[in-house]
């Protein structure tokens, strides 16, 4: 990441042109994948200065389209107060929002109480798997970029994406092939008995969680934040990319998870879920071989899980 600096002497002239007070203070944030600033201000709530990347100009725009979504949930979610991409006000690419106050789920994983964010978390994914949509497919800037209606085919194309770029990167041959054989044979015994496509944030884990401590001691949800992999998806499909990408860091939370979400809409709930959990594990190794995370011929533990689905 490029590192990047913003003093208030730079701020104070593009807060007063967007009518958003006067910058007091800068602060960065730590932990996301782009530079992200607290901007205190003499005469109100903080806010969020985030910047963003040139190699996906809609971004901001996909964020706040995606949030607004949301807006009838009683979900504490970013708001978007102004977003430019003209590198005219600042010499980068921006969004200024609200400020969710709290700190990352992942920070507090050895708190006592953690146990009862997994199952707040459960429940928010089920808050936001009530937002209906019209179709399935990634969330770009206004809507869905190549929207498809039809369910079977949505899946049978990710899971065709997922098996070649695996075996393109590297991947073990022979497991893709065995696990392709799985997949195909549980295929429409799962995706027959989808959801229909939900609004899916596809990413909550502990890391875009936010949390605060009440008066009674107890830990709350006090905001959910980073919507860039956003999209319509079956809801037993995000459910399990969610818990995924959460008992990496915490191997309890699945349970509680669960049990925060309560009942899945499917027939077999547990064949569901580790369907699409051997889908969404073929998915992160690909990526993680693709950008170098994790580099070749180096074993890991996606792997591990891959093979023992596999049953080798």
């Amino acid at each position: 990441m490029t590192a990047i600096n913003v003093t208030i002497a730079q701020l104070r002239p593009v807060l007063r042109a967007l009518r958003l007070g006067e910058p007091d203070a800068i602060t960065p944030l730590q932990g996301g994948s782009t530079a992200v600033f607290r901007v205190d201000r003499a005469d109100g709530e903080p806010l969020i200065l985030k910047t963003y990347p040139d190699d996906r100009p809609w971004t901001p725009q996909k964020d706040a389209y995606a949030a607004s979504l949301l807006r009838d949930l009683a979900v504490p979610v970013t708001q978007y107060l102004a977003i430019d991409q003209t590198q005219d006000l600042l010499p980068f690419r921006f969004a200024i929002t609200n400020y969710l106050p709290g700190v990352p789920a992942a920070s507090l994983k050895d708190d006592p109480g953690i146990g009862d964010v997994y199952r707040q978390m459960g429940a928010l994914i089920r808050a936001l798997h009530s937002v209906r949509m019209p179709a399935y497919g990634y969330l770009g800037p206004a809507g869905l970029l190549e929207p498809a209606s039809d369910h079977a085919a949505y899946v049978g194309a990710m899971a065709d994406h997922a098996f070649a770029h695996f075996c393109k990167v590297g991947g073990d041959a022979e497991l893709a092939r065995r696990l392709r054989a799985i997949f195909d044979a549980r295929f429409d015994a799962v995706v027959r008995h989808g959801s229909g496509p939900v609004f899916a944030h596809d990413d909550v884990h502990p890391g875009n969680v936010l949390v605060e401590r009440g008066g009674d001691g107890r830990l709350r949800i006090s905001g959910l934040i980073d919507f860039g992999n956003a999209r319509a998806s079956d809801a037993a499909c995000d459910l399990a990319k969610c818990i995924f990408c959460t008992v990496h860091q915490a191997p309890e939370a699945g349970a509680l998870m669960r049990e925060g979400y309560g009942p899945v809409d499917h027939p077999d709930p547990e064949g569901a879920l580790w369907f699409y959990t051997l889908l969404h594990r073929m998915i992160m190794w690909w990526w993680l071989r693709h950008i170098g995370v994790i580099p070749a011929g180096e074993p890991h533990d996606l792997i591990d899980r891959l093979r023992e689905m596999a049953g080798t």
